[in-house]
């Protein structure tokens, strides 16, 4: 689990719980909607990716890799939204996400690292192709390996964000992302949630994938009856208003808009609801 307590003493003397987040990452969204679901109190500290804000050496003392979320307790800093979701169990017990089921607590556990292992090579680097886009300019992505050096993966995927994937690469994380909501989808159609009847860290890993895809027009969930019924469930829950709703800024919507604008505009056609086939 990437935790350590942080050198820096102001960082150090943090009491409680602070979210380091963006009002567009997923990831950040699975701690939110985590801490609300604990009804735990947390503050929460924007970090605009728009304005570059996560390579600004001030939040690099926090995360050294650049990323959100990154969540401070007690001085003790935390990052990758997965091993953070654990950490929040383990620290807050009460209300679990977990079943009591050891059988299912495993099949969760499996969903959650099923969202880990696929968050750069399908997910990421989808959205980023068909709507974030790199956004960095040479000498940017130069200071940023400057200080990013702990983690060459990472680096790499920025790198290939800021030149362009290529063709072939989008087809196949379309493909495989598009399975991985066949498997969602497969699922939400035997049980309420995705691992049976109880919400669980299973809906928290993968409802953020529905909900920004669709809000960004990446995916056209028409297909996905399922998934589309327990997104809806989903933000009904008094943990979506005071996890996520609450931390979009007023100009979410348009940023939205412009999101969706610009993936039709790359792709040439509306959002897909079925991958692609790759030419042969």
């Amino acid at each position: 689990m990437p935790i350590r307590e942080a050198e820096d003493p102001e960082i150090r003397s943090m009491k409680g719980l602070h979210l380091y987040h963006f009002f567009l990452s997923n990831c950040a969204q699975r701690v939110a909607l985590t801490l609300a679901e604990k009804a735990l109190d947390f503050t929460p500290r924007a970090i605009n990716l728009l304005a570059k804000e996560n390579t600004k050496d001030a939040y690099f003392r926090i995360n050294p890799l650049g990323l959100v979320p990154a969540l401070v307790h007690d001085g003790v800093v935390i990052t990758e939204s997965i091993d953070i979701l654990r950490y929040l169990e383990e620290q807050f017990p009460e209300p679990s996400l977990y079943p009591e089921d050891a059988a299912l607590r495993s099949v969760v556990d499996d969903w959650m690292d099923e969202a880990t292992n696929h968050h750069n090579g399908v997910i990421k680097t989808y959205m980023y192709a068909m709507a974030f886009g790199g956004e960095k300019s040479p000498e940017e992505m130069e200071a940023y390996l400057a200080k990013q050096k702990s983690d060459p993966d990472v680096a790499e995927f920025h790198q290939q964000a800021t030149a362009g994937f290529s063709e072939a690469r989008v087809l196949e994380a379309e493909r495989d992302l598009f399975a991985l909501f066949d498997r969602v989808e497969a699922e939400l159609d035997q049980h309420r949630w995705l691992v049976g009847d109880d919400f669980t860290y299973a809906d928290v890993a993968w409802f953020v994938q529905y909900f920004l895809m669709s809000r960004a027009g990446v995916v056209d969930f028409a297909q996905y009856p399922h998934i589309r019924r327990w997104g809806a469930e989903l933000m009904r829950r008094p943990g979506f208003d005071q996890g996520i709703r609450r931390l979009q800024p007023g100009y979410a919507p348009i940023a939205c808009r412009v999101l969706k604008l610009r993936s039709r505009i790359r792709r040439g056609s509306r959002s897909p609801r079925r991958a692609r086939l790759a030419a042969a």
